[in-house]
């Protein structure tokens, strides 16, 4: 699998390469979606602008988003007047001028969020009714460099704080010093997004004025050469996905630090291959705690790489672009290292892993995250050696890692999660838990288990009131072992993490049934004395009705006979059939390119939403307005019970739609090929048939899009079936 991007090639991405970000949300702040209020659950709200072809939220708030406006002639006097943020993102408005906001103009706009509606250009003067903006979003547009130029010589002197203005068409590859000149009287300007600007070499002189700074993000560009004088006060700095094959020059000639503030450092999917580069300039990094190296070069983790980077508390080492990776004996040397994540899917053998020794320098590490190691040739001893010197450590991450039993963890005193999702584990006894009474969140989905004892899990795990377990899709026998976990589970569902995907996988006429629907069953097969008791009580029922019956029947068998005959005639007879869906908050992700979103809105959300009742999770509707876009999209697939491509020209031109089309690759490499469905819009070019492309075209089912009407019956037809699955 892999992402080609310019004259690179990114493979195996894998649904942790970002995953703190999600879970430390002063991070992902940087990625944040500059119109965030406006993201509610619109079905549990009351529209406040019933007149209006807008969602008003509250008296604040008002989502304007997605309608198919091409002006604001609809707005004009239907939305409240203390509206101060307004979100017209997803709309058609080629071109914004002098007077296009005049229906509006009433308005006290702070936030305003214009992104991803096909502008081309933008009037030096269409702005002019919004002194007071806050907030600005203009991504996702076709905006050309000298709109983005007049945009900002009238934000010259404004108070805005966000203003994200990527995507913009034919910037200069350098970045001139003065292009933000007209900026240096703003005092209130925190946060600037340039994502996918094609710039190549950047000066940080071009922002050394703008002393309110704390946030750039740079990412996705082509960024091969980057000067670091000019940013003393930048906080955080995204560079993710671009072309750096080195670590830039972080000290002056003097060893004075060029970035003394700076805490948050991204230098993911770049070209970096020297470890020690950190080390080298380890000391100009006065402040950094957090690094994300992921997806680079680095074959070999050296002595002592990040060692000299005195305050950095969390580190990212994911899935390193080489086919061997070698981590050396104090590569992870660190006093301050609290969070590390270092998961692999190379190969990677317990001699080049250095496993008796790799955490000997590093035993501050609270979090550790090794996914994706194959971990099949350890033994309880190996585990052992490896975690004994961790002695704080409070949350380990062993996904998918090959493993066929717990490994030995009781010498961790003060574990609080365990995650061993993805693996191959079949039995649990609480000897592997012994001593971890803080222990209170334990992942087991996605094994072998198939039966879950009383002593599995120690007493005081079992009686931590904040403990949570999920053990779902595992192939469950519902026999007499597992009958007082189901009691359990059924008493505590609170406390039973995706409760209704725990279903039977034996025996074979229970396969598919939640395992709670068989207990009474249980309960008279795996306890005679029950048993004999409720076959008594049945016989002496009977008896008693027989005599009753005739009794009565002599004296009113008329009346009898029509009450038998009505009773007979409405029960019941049979079982239903349960069926279990995932507990999952979207019945589908789809991913399009935005210049077919006229069909999905028009036809596939029609269908499904509004027609079959099914949640579908768009990334212009759905998406958190917080996080990394990479986080946006794994989290979400990840909350949908099924992935559905729609395949155009368009998605194959489209890096982000190729990037989901590795990931539905991934998920079909791991068994999901009951869940993927390609939507054939048009005819695909020869030119955009990738390896990934065709490995889904071969694989997963799909469906083409026709003109003819009996066509289009089974098109839907096949759709509606698979989403039922």
């Amino acid at each position: 699998m892999r992402l080609n991007r310019g004259n690179r090639e990114v493979t195996t991405f894998r649904e942790t390469i970002f995953l703190d970000m999600v879970q430390n949300k002063s991070i992902r702040i940087l990625y944040a979606v500059i119109f965030s209020t406006t993201l509610v659950v619109k079905s549990t709200s009351n529209n406040v602008c019933p007149t209006s072809p807008c969602f008003c939220v509250n008296a604040t708030v008002a989502d304007c988003s997605s309608r198919k406006l091409e002006t604001l002639q609809p707005l004009h006097g239907t939305i409240p007047a203390s509206v101060t943020n307004l979100d017209l993102s997803g709309n058609n408005f080629s071109y914004i001028n002098d007077t296009f906001f005049d229906p509006i103009a009433s308005l006290k706009i702070a936030n305003l969020s214009i992104k991803e509606c096909k502008l081309h250009g933008i009037s030096k003067r269409a702005l002019q009714h919004f002194k007071e903006i806050y907030k600005l979003d203009l991504s996702m547009n076709e905006l050309e460099y000298k709109s983005i130029l007049q945009i900002l010589r009238w934000l010259n002197g404004s108070q805005i704080n966000k203003l994200d203005i990527s995507d913009v068409k034919g910037a200069p590859t350098s970045l001139p010093e003065n292009v933000f000149e007209s900026m240096y009287r703003n005092s209130s300007l925190h946060t600037l997004h340039l994502r996918n600007w094609e710039l190549v070499n950047v000066s940080g002189t071009t922002f050394k004025k703008m002393s309110t700074l704390k946030k750039l993000d740079l990412s996705n560009n082509n960024i091969l050469e980057l000067k670091m004088e000019g940013f003393d006060h930048i906080k955080q700095l995204n560079l993710t996905l671009n072309e750096l094959a080195y670590v830039p020059k972080m000290c002056d000639a003097n060893n004075k630090s060029y970035v003394p503030r700076l805490k948050f450092l991204w230098l993911a999917i770049n070209h970096i291959s020297d470890s020690l580069e950190f080390h080298r300039q380890g000391h100009c990094f006065t402040e950094l705690e957090y690094l994300n190296l992921s997806f680079n070069a680095i074959s070999i983790f050296k002595n002592n790489s990040f060692s000299s980077i005195r305050s950095l508390k969390k580190l990212r080492l994911n899935d390193m672009l080489t086919y061997d990776l070698i981590i050396e004996k104090d590569a992870l040397k660190s006093k301050s290292l609290e969070a590390l994540f270092f998961g692999s899917n190379k190969r990677v053998t317990k001699e080049m892993l250095k496993y008796e020794t790799i955490f000997q320098k590093c035993t501050n590490v609270r979090t550790l995250d090794m996914s994706l190691f194959d971990f099949s040739a350890f033994t309880d001893e190996d585990f052992l050696k490896m975690l004994s010197p961790l002695t704080h450590i409070k949350q380990l991450i062993l996904r998918h890692s090959v493993l066929n039993f717990v490994p030995f963890i009781s010498h961790l005193k003060t574990l609080q999660i365990l995650n061993l999702h993805g693996n191959f584990i079949r039995h649990v006894h609480k000897d592997s838990f012994i001593n971890n009474t803080n222990l209170h969140k334990i992942i087991l989905r996605k094994n072998q288990l198939t039966s879950i004892h009383e002593d599995s899990f120690t007493e005081d795990i079992w009686n931590n009131s904040n403990f949570t377990i999920d053990v779902s899709f595992n192939p469950f026998a519902c026999d007499c072992d597992l009958e007082w976990f189901v009691k359990w589970a059924d008493a505590h569902r609170e406390k039973v993490i995706n409760y209704h995907s725990n279903q039977c996988d034996s025996p074979k006429e229970w396969k598919g049934r939640h395992i709670n629907s068989n207990l009474h069953y249980l309960k008279m097969k795996c306890h005679p004395l029950n048993r004999i008791f409720i076959i008594i009580l049945t016989i002496g029922s009977f008896v008693f009705i027989f005599l009753f019956t005739f009794v009565l029947f002599r004296k009113l068998r008329w009346d009898i006979l029509f009450y038998v005959h009505n009773c007979l005639d409405g029960r019941r007879r049979g079982y239903h059939r349960l069926t279990d869906h995932d507990l999952k908050e979207y019945d589908g992700f789809v991913a399009y390119n935005t210049r077919d979103r006229k069909w999905i809105m028009s036809e596939l959300v029609d269908v499904l939403e509004k027609k079959e009742s099914y949640k579908l999770c768009l990334h212009e509707r759905n998406f958190l307005p917080v996080g990394f876009h990479v986080d946006n999209i794994f989290e979400n697939m990840e909350a949908s019970r099924k992935l559905l491509l729609v395949l155009t020209n368009n998605f194959m031109q489209d890096q982000w739609c190729q990037f989901e089309t590795i990931i539905a690759n991934q998920k079909l490499a791991d068994g999901n090929k009951n869940n993927i469905l390609l939507i054939l819009l048009d005819n695909i070019d020869s030119k955009h048939f990738t390896a990934a492309l065709k490995t889904l075209l071969k694989e997963a089912e799909s469906v083409e899009w026709t003109s003819n009407l009996n066509g289009r019956k089974l098109f839907w037809k096949k759709i509606k079936n698979f989403m039922c699955k």
